[in-house]
């Protein structure tokens, strides 16, 4: 019974191991994607200061 319960805390803690890796992969796809849309907002501020610049 023993050896069953060690095998059941084993795969327990693998299981945990793999959740948080899969959580820190999620969270670090979510900051590249905010890096790449606080970007997209500069480019599109500073089109259209142009923009607005070169409209009499």
């Amino acid at each position: 019974m023993a050896v069953i319960s060690g095998i059941g805390n084993v795969l327990l803690t693998i299981l945990k191991w793999i959740l948080k890796i899969v959580l820190g992969i999620l969270r670090l796809v979510l900051e590249v994607a905010k890096i790449f849309l606080l970007l997209l907002n500069l480019v599109f501020r500073v089109f259209m200061a142009f923009v607005g610049a070169g409209t009499p």
